[in-house]
């Protein structure tokens, strides 16, 4: 397994509770300890849960954040995503 970096749509149905990506996000992470996404991920998240107001998914995205990494929008980044 290589090192990725989780788009939107991904994250976005681990947060809803989806098994399947949940069980790949556990794989995942046995391997590498953290998942990585970039600012633009963490906006469009964000933003939909604020215009949603999902409270209870904004306090478990809040949470994963926190043990997780942002990265910040550069060219390393978009290279490390099209690997």
């Amino acid at each position: 397994m290589k090192e990725t970096i989780v788009d939107t749509d991904i994250l976005s149905e681990f947060l809803k509770g989806n098994d399947k990506v949940a069980k790949k996000f556990n794989e995942y992470l046995k391997e590498f300890n953290i998942i990585n996404f970039i600012i633009i991920t963490y906006f469009e998240i964000l933003n939909r849960l604020l215009y949603k107001v999902e409270r209870k998914q904004l306090v478990t995205f809040e949470m994963f954040i926190e043990s997780n990494t942002v990265l910040p929008l550069t060219i390393e980044s978009v290279n490390i995503a099209q690997i």
